[in-house]
Formats: structure tokens, C-alpha cells, sequence
């Protein structure tokens, strides 16, 4: 199904666009923002790899099915070339938790890229934030890789 294609001078704009639409819940908002690609990916907090825009499509649209999520964007590291840009960041998604509302880290990669239209998203990559592994060689990291 052809939709309609948001167009964003900058990189910047298309994230700032992305975040915007996840607070709102805007499900359309959201799908408008990918490119028009098949290969396209989207990876949630502790979510599985979802491949092209209909995977991506039905898990937002369960996201939403609750509503707006409350996330905010945070330092910001950009590699910004002709055609791809890179932002990685933290997010920080206000939940309700057992002991009131909590803010939980999340750390955030995006890739943009630029067509005729402007920039779109082909990539968004979410994981919890952990604590910081040892700098040791053979501490006792939990990283994988």
C-alpha cells in the first residue's frame, strides 16, 4: 500500500518528526516517515528485528493502540554525510512503574537517508540503556559483542 510521503529538509527534521509522531500515537504520521523500502528496519526495547514496512506498521500500531508513547530525545551524536545520516541517542520514555512514573533510558540509533523527497528513516534501533560494562580486557562485561 503506496502512502502518503512526508519530504524533511534535514535529517534533524525527520527525527524531530519521528518523535514528535510517537508521542502523539499518530500512527500515519509514523508510517509516512520510512523510506519506501522493503528493507527497512525497526528494532523496539528488547524487541525482536521487524523487516519492511508492514512488520513495522502493525508493531507501532499495537504501540499506539495505547496511545502516545512519552519519550524525549537526548544527547544527540550525529554523523551527517551527503546521502546517510546517523543519530545516536538517548531516549527517555516516561512509564508508569510500580512506584509511580519512572524515567527509563534507552539508547536509540537512527538512519536516515536522503532520496529526491527529502530524508526518511530506514533504520530504528531502541535497546535499554545498561550500566556501564568494564574497560577491562576480561572484566566481568556482560556485552556480547
Amino acid at each position: 500500500m503506496r502512502r502518503a510521503a512526508a519530504a524533511f529538509a534535514t535529517a534533524e527534521a525527520a527525527e524531530d518528526a519521528f518523535y514528535d509522531a510517537m508521542q502523539r500515537g499518530d500512527l500515519a504520521a509514523m508510517m509516512s516517515l520510512w523510506a519506501d523500502d522493503e528493507d527497512v528496519v525497526c528494532v523496539h526495547p528488547s524487541g525482536a528485528r521487524l523487516v519492511g514496512l508492514q512488520a513495522i506498521r502493525a508493531s507501532f500500531e499495537e504501540i499506539f493502540a495505547q496511545g502516545g508513547v512519552d519519550v524525549r530525545p537526548a544527547d544527540p551524536r550525529v554523523h551527517l554525510g551527503a546521502l546517510v545520516a546517523v543519530h545516536n541517542l538517548v531516549e527517555k520514555v516516561v512509564v508508569s512503574g510500580r512506584q509511580g512514573t519512572e524515567v527509563v533510558e534507552c539508547v536509540a540509533t537512527n538512519v536516515y537517508v536522503k532520496d529526491a523527497a527529502g530524508w526518511r528513516i530506514v533504520v530504528h534501533h531502541s535497546a535499554p540503556a545498561g550500566e556501564s560494562p568494564s574497560t577491562e580486557i576480561g572484566g566481568d562485561s556482560t556485552v556480547l559483542h
